[in-house]
C-alpha cells in the first residue's frame, strides 16, 4: 500500500467566511452591492491519495470534527444490451437491496436502523456506486456490512423479484406526469440511435433475470474498475488498514466497459404527443457540452442569463413576468464526460398560449445566439457562480465525492479549480462568443405535449409534424 499528497491549498476557510461575512452584513440591512470585500479564492483542500494491495484507489479528506465518516466506491458501467435495458439500474439497487450471504435485506436494514448508519448503492448506464455513512465508534461493524454487500451481494431472488414489479409498475404509470413523460421522450429525440437515448419497457425489465445482474457484477464491480472516496473522522493509517483488510478478497477481474461514441448532432424537428389537458408541456433544444470542454463554466454563465437565472433569466422573465403565461420556465445546459449533454429549454402554459410561448423561447434562444447578453448581466451571473462555490465545498464527503467523480470520468482532479478561475476570467465578449457557438436555433427539436386542437396557432406552421404515440405496455402474466 501506499500513500501521497496528491493536491495542495488551504482548504474551505476563505470561501465560508467571504459566504458568512455577506450574510451578516445583509442582515444588519447593508445593500450588498454597497459591500466590499477582497476577491474570493480557494484551492482544493489537501488530500491523501490512497493505493491498495488489490489494486483498489481513491482519496481521503480527514476532518475530525464530528465523529461521523463517509466512504463512496464508484465502479465504471456500460449500456446493456437493448433488450435488457433497465439492468443498470436493477443491478445497482440489487448490491444493497438484495443482501449479502450472510445478511438478508431485513436483517440489514434493522442493524443499520439501530446504529443510526446507511449504506446504499445504485447504477447508472455510466457509473454505479455503493457508499456508507457511519459513527466513528460503529466504523468496524459498518465495515463487516459494507465490505460483505460488496464482496458477497446475495442477490436474493425474492428482492430482484420485488424490484422488477415496482420498476414495471413506474414505466406503467409513466404517461401520467407529463412532465416526466416530455423529458424521456425528449432526451430519446435528442440522442437517437445513441443508446443514452434508451428507456426502459415493461418488456426489457421483464426479461432480466438474476442471472443478469450477477454477471452485470462480475463484470463491473471490481477494484480495477473503482474508485473510492473517503472523508470524516479516520486517519490515513486507519483507512489502510481497516478498508485493506476488509476489502482484502475483493479481487481485480471482469472487464472495461465500452462506451459507444457520441456524434454531436443538431437536427431540427417537430414532435407531437397527445395528451387530453388544458395545457401544454413544451420542450425546446439539442445537444449540450462535453465536460471535458474548457467553454463549459463560459456556457453555465451564458445559460443563467438565458434560462436558469431564475426570475432574472430571458425566458422566465420574457414567459412568466411580462406574458404571464407560465409559472416556471427555464432552459438547462448540461453536460457529460462520455459524450454530450442536453440543452433544454422549457415550460407549462395554457393550451391557447403555446406557440406564443414556444416562440419566445426561440427567440430568446436566437437572441443570445445572435446579440448575446449586456456587460452588467454577465457579471451578475459571474457573481451568482463565484459564491454557489462556497456550497460546493461545504462539507468533505461532498469535495471527496467530486474528486471520485472526477477520477472515474477522467476529467482532471482540480477540475472545480479550473472553473472556479474561468468563472473569474470570463468577459462580456467570452460569453458572446460561446453564446454563438453552442446555440444552434436553426437546429431545435421541439416537443409538445397536449392537444393541439386548443392551441393558439397549429403546430404544423413550424414544419413537419412528428407524432408520437405513447401506448401502455401491457404488464405480462405471471
Amino acid at each position: 500500500m501506499e500513500s501521497k499528497k496528491a493536491l495542495n491549498g488551504k482548504g474551505r476557510l476563505a470561501l465560508v467566511l467571504a459566504f458568512v461575512l455577506l450574510s451578516a452584513a445583509t442582515s444588519f440591512g447593508a445593500v450588498p452591492k454597497q459591500l466590499k470585500f477582497p476577491p474570493i479564492e480557494f484551492k482544493t483542500p489537501e488530500i491523501d491519495t490512497l493505493v491498495f494491495a488489490n489494486g483498489l484507489h481513491g482519496y481521503l479528506l480527514e476532518d475530525h470534527e464530528i465523529p461521523v465518516v463517509n466512504i463512496v466506491i464508484k465502479f465504471k458501467t456500460g449500456f446493456p444490451p437493448e433488450e435488457e435495458t433497465g439492468l443498470n439500474e436493477l443491478a445497482g439497487w440489487a448490491i444493497r437491496s438484495g443482501g449479502s450471504k450472510s445478511l438478508s435485506k431485513g436483517a440489514l436494514d434493522d442493524e443499520l436502523e439501530f446504529i443510526g448508519a446507511s449504506i446504499e448503492s445504485y447504477s447508472g448506464p455510466y457509473v454505479g456506486q455503493i457508499s456508507a455513512n457511519f459513527l466513528t465508534k460503529d466504523m468496524d461493524r459498518v465495515l463487516e456490512m459494507f465490505s460483505d454487500l460488496l464482496i458477497n451481494p446475495a442477490f436474493d431472488p425474492a428482492q430482484i423479484d420485488l424490484q422488477k414489479k415496482s420498476m414495471i409498475e413506474e414505466i406503467r404509470r409513466k404517461a401520467d406526469e407529463p412532465d416526466e413523460l416530455g423529458r424521456r421522450e425528449f432526451a430519446k429525440l435528442i440522442y437517437r440511435n445513441h443508446p443514452a437515448g434508451r428507456e426502459a419497457t415493461i418488456g426489457t425489465v421483464s426479461s432480466i433475470l438474476r442471472e443478469d445482474v450477477v454477471e452485470f457484477y462480475s463484470k463491473y464491480v471490481r477494484p480495477n474498475n473503482a474508485v473510492i472516496g473517503i472523508s470524516g473522522d479516520i486517519t490515513r493509517q486507519e483507512a489502510l488498514d481497516r478498508l485493506g483488510r476488509v476489502l482484502a478478497t475483493w479481487q481485480p477481474g471482469g472487464e472495461t466497459p465500452v462506451i459507444p461514441e457520441m456524434k454531436y448532432e443538431a437536427v431540427p424537428s417537430v414532435n407531437y404527443i397527445y395528451k387530453d389537458l388544458n395545457q401544454a408541456y413544451i420542450f425546446v433544444g439539442h445537444m449540450g457540452m462535453n465536460s471535458a470542454n474548457p467553454d463549459l463554466p463560459r456556457a453555465e454563465i451564458m445559460n443563467w442569463i438565458l434560462g436558469s437565472g431564475s426570475f432574472t433569466s430571458w425566458i422566465m422573465k420574457r414567459v412568466r413576468s411580462d406574458e404571464g403565461l407560465a409559472y416556471s420556465a427555464g432552459a438547462r445546459f448540461g453536460d457529460s464526460p462520455w459524450g454530450y449533454g442536453l440543452f433544454t429549454a422549457s415550460c407549462q402554459t395554457r393550451s391557447d398560449a403555446a406557440m406564443r410561448a414556444l416562440t419566445i423561447i426561440e427567440e430568446q434562444i436566437e437572441k443570445m445566439k445572435n446579440q448575446g447578453p449586456s456587460n452588467e448581466e454577465v457579471t451578475t451571473a459571474k457573481d451568482s457562480f463565484i459564491n454557489q462555490q462556497v456550497f460546493d465545498y461545504e462539507s468533505s464527503s461532498r469535495i471527496v465525492d467530486r474528486l471520485v467523480w472526477y477520477d472515474i470520468t477522467g476529467l482532471p482532479l482540480d477540475t472545480l479549480e479550473r472553473e472556479f478561475k474561468a468563472y473569474q476570467a470570463a468577459t462580456l465578449e467570452d460569453i458572446k462568443r460561446v453564446g454563438n457557438q453552442c446555440l444552434h436555433p436553426d437546429g431545435l427539436t421541439i416537443l409538445v405535449i397536449g392537444n393541439q386542437d386548443l392551441f393558439d396557432r397549429p403546430l404544423k406552421d413550424l414544419g413537419q409534424v412528428n407524432v408520437i404515440k405513447i401506448q401502455e405496455e401491457e404488464v405480462p402474466a405471471e
